[in-house]
């Protein structure tokens, strides 16, 4: 049997798990804040950057491309369309399908917005070697990917 290295750890600070989740409640706390005076979630923010790309992109689509199930999406968009920042109209090809579209409001902001994401994201960075943050990188997809 092979002997378990101990890595000083106790409780539930010794699972992967649970660090990572510490740490992404800590990343996603940094971005709330930041996004707060835009009056968006880091949810919300994933959204629209994505819209921004693929304006009139299919519900489905986008659930595809954010990883998110459906109705954890109609609850971020029914939100979002009451700050009138998107709107879902009717696919004129499909009837069973909505299409998403960002609406001016978002519009307005989301150059502002893209540029306060890019230097959170420097800031995360700059915590790191070059080296270092491609290592975590590289990890983070590996875990992602399995």
């Amino acid at each position: 049997m092979t002997e378990l290295v101990s890595d000083n750890s106790s409780g539930p600070s010794k699972y992967v798990c649970y660090r990572l989740s510490r740490v992404m409640r800590k990343i996603y706390r940094f971005y709330e804040s930041n996004l707060s005076p835009f009056g968006i979630t880091p949810s919300q923010f994933y959204v629209l950057i994505v819209v921004w790309e693929n304006d009139g992109l299919k519900f489905k689509d986008l659930a595809k491309r954010l990883e998110m199930d459906g109705s954890t999406l109609t609850s971020i968009l029914d939100r979002m369309e009451r700050q009138d920042l998107v709107e879902r109209r009717d696919d004129p090809e499909d009837r069973r399908s909505l299409l998403v579209f960002l609406k001016e409001k978002a519009r307005e902001n989301i150059l502002e917005i893209t540029n306060l994401a890019e230097k959170m994201d420097q800031q995360i960075k700059g915590r790191f070697s070059n080296e270092d943050y491609a290592i975590f990188e590289n990890v983070l997809e590996r875990l992602f990917q399995d």
